[in-house]
């Protein structure tokens, strides 16, 4: 695929499947918890909302309707300030914040590999881990480093926006 350089936008504009997906793709939407995350996210932007809330706001909106009471932050160290400001926001607005700090467990790099050294990097797999015990029902990751994410993503089984 190369959606960039397509020049006649046919997805949009004649409905065309380029990529021959349609049927599996309206199967996934037939699934109620699908149809219902994908109505409610659409509530947030169709119509000519489209950018009119910031992402905070969409975030906070769409667990509101999704009916999300417990969130998960999962966020790197050098951004814990806007980490706390998130947290922050959002529970002002009632729902309840866990927050889970990359270097979570005290894990030393050389506990992971002998040849590395002693200090505490990020620990993207206890991030998730402590997420799935703690029950959260959705997921903010802020700012976590490349390959962490992936890590990080592998491990976990709760939906998330996106990274940012």
């Amino acid at each position: 695929m190369n959606c960039i350089g397509c020049t006649t936008k046919a997805c949009k504009t004649e409905r065309k499947d380029c990529a021959g997906i349609k049927d599996e793709t309206l199967d996934v939407y037939r699934g109620e918890d699908a149809r219902r995350i994908y109505l409610n996210a659409d509530s947030l932007v169709s119509g000519g909302r489209a950018g009119t809330l910031s992402r905070l706001e969409e975030l906070v909106r769409f667990c509101e309707l999704q009916n999300y009471k417990n969130i998960g932050i999962a966020y790197c160290y050098g951004i814990e300030n806007l980490a706390r400001d998130t947290a922050g926001y959002m529970s002002a607005r009632g729902i309840k914040v866990f927050s889970y700090r990359c270097t979570l467990g005290g894990i030393s790099e050389d506990m992971i590999d002998g040849s590395l050294g002693p200090s505490v990097n990020c620990n993207p797999a206890g991030q998730a881990i402590a997420l799935k015990n703690d029950g959260v029902e959705f997921v903010v990751e802020m700012g976590l480093c490349l390959g962490h994410d992936v890590i990080f993503h592998e491990s976990l089984e709760i939906p998330t926006p996106c990274s940012s």
